[in-house]
């Protein structure tokens, strides 16, 4: 069975092409184009900026697939109906109507969330036959993007609960604002693990509803780190030295709130598996710390290729999700 995925739901436009037999998986292509350069301007994602580039880079990394493999052997379509920026979901589906139409496929409609805990079941990024990881259930799910922190318990793949999310800014976007406000860039978590890596002492910041069940709050966090950084700006010197401490203070506070509460519903839940996904999973020191504090229980994390949006997922979560396929004209889609 072949799966085209199409991703669209912010500033990463994807297209991944799969083959599944059975439990095992083949990725035969992955097509990715990133909107960094188009957004850093602006410290942010411009939504409308964002859609006109999807417009512009969907026809283009079809074209590559088309090249390559027989369009006509595709099973089904998978498209991510959100929750996303509105515009870029609306782009996407333009496309894919179209697409559905002159390929005469169903469509199977993707939430982007799922695309990132199913990610964990691919081991390697190369075009070879492999099996997906067998996860033993009960499960606690993770996804940690710059729009999203939300905490699950899966008894099955079938059947989950959301336990906690957060409840103002996710963990990807508290960083990326932060790091805006040291000059570093968008998009600044990349840069905050860099430059945490050469830090020599830590300053000490707030940890928001560490207490509160497993609800997450990182504004009040990053407010104050702002005021620490215009404190620091008023009255001190902002050398590079103290930039990296800044980073590597504000990257272990907020993994020390993730893995707090990971930790307290893990022993609450009795889970067997973790799994941690979305865009700030990539992080090694993240990586680690997790490893460190739970060496009890079996940790998944996606391929690093994997953890950020991507067509693959889309694929890969359309194939666990076949009896939702529908005629495209029945596709909506759904903004966070």
């Amino acid at each position: 069975m072949y799966i085209l995925g199409i991703e669209t739901t912010c500033d990463e436009t994807g297209l991944g092409l799969i083959e599944v037999k059975e439990n095992r998986v083949k990725i035969i292509d992955n097509q990715l184009s990133s909107q960094v350069k188009i957004h850093q301007p602006y410290g942010g994602v411009v939504p409308i900026l964002a859609a006109r580039e999807h417009e512009k880079n969907l026809p283009f990394l079809f074209k590559r697939i088309k090249n390559s493999f027989e369009l006509e052997k595709v099973d089904y379509l998978a498209f991510s109906v959100g929750p996303g920026l509105l515009p870029s979901l609306l782009a996407g589906k333009k496309f894919i109507q179209e697409l559905a139409k002159n390929l005469n496929k169903k469509v199977i409609p993707v939430n982007h969330l799922s695309a990132h805990w199913y990610s964990v079941l691919i081991r390697k990024k190369t075009q070879q036959w492999q099996k997906f990881i067998t996860i033993n259930f009960p499960a606690l799910v993770l996804v940690v993007s710059g729009g999203h922190t939300t905490l699950y318990v899966f008894k099955s793949w079938n059947e989950r609960r959301k336990i906690g999310e957060t409840v103002d800014d996710a963990a990807g976007e508290c960083l990326d604002k932060c790091a805006r406000a040291l000059g570093l860039g968008y998009p600044g978590g990349p840069e905050i693990e860099r430059r945490a890596k050469m830090a020599k002492k830590f300053f000490s910041l707030p940890k928001p509803l560490l207490q509160k069940g497993y609800q997450f709050s990182f504004a009040g966090l990053k407010t104050a780190f702002i005021d620490l950084v215009s404190q620091i700006k008023k009255y001190g010197k902002l050398d590079e030295g103290t930039v990296n401490d800044l980073c590597a203070s504000l990257q272990k506070t907020i993994f020390e709130i993730i893995i707090y509460k990971m930790k307290k519903a893990s022993r609450d839940f009795k889970v067997k598996t973790l799994i941690v996904s979305g865009g700030v999973s990539a992080n090694q020191t993240f990586k680690r710390m997790f490893k460190k504090a739970m060496p009890e229980i079996p940790i998944y994390f996606p391929q690093k290729s994997l953890a950020t949006d991507n067509g693959i997922n889309i694929a890969l979560a359309g194939y666990f999700n076949l009896s939702s396929a529908v005629e495209v004209d029945k596709i909506e889609v759904f903004p966070r």
